[in-house]
C-alpha cells in the first residue's frame, strides 16, 4: 500500500491547528450563508398572489401566459416566489 508523507517545516502544531480551524470556519460560514439565502424564498399560491397584487385569478393566469409572472410547479400545484412578485411591482 502506498502512503503519502507530508512534512511541515517551521510550523508549530498550534499554528497548524489554527490554520485548519480557520479554514473550517470559513467553509461553515459560506455554507450558512448559502442556506440562509435559500430559505428566503417564500412561495405563494395563486390566490395569495392575486391578493398581494390586487388582481383577479384570471389576470394572474393571463400574466403567466405573457411571462409577466413566473409560475413554479411544485408537485401538481402552481406557486409564485414572493420576491419575484415584489420585484415585478417595483419594475412596473
Amino acid at each position: 500500500m502506498k502512503t503519502n508523507v507530508l512534512q511541515l517545516h517551521n510550523v508549530s502544531p498550534e499554528e497548524f491547528k489554527n490554520e485548519i480551524l480557520t479554514g473550517i470556519k470559513t467553509q461553515l460560514d459560506n455554507l450558512k450563508n448559502n442556506l440562509e439565502n435559500s430559505k428566503k424564498s417564500e412561495y405563494l399560491t395563486r390566490k395569495e398572489a392575486s391578493i398581494l397584487l390586487g388582481v383577479s385569478l384570471v389576470t394572474i393566469h393571463v400574466w403567466c401566459k405573457k411571462d409577466i409572472l413566473k409560475p413554479y410547479k411544485i408537485g401538481n400545484r402552481i406557486r409564485f416566489k414572493r420576491e419575484e412578485i415584489e420585484a415585478t411591482l417595483e419594475n412596473s
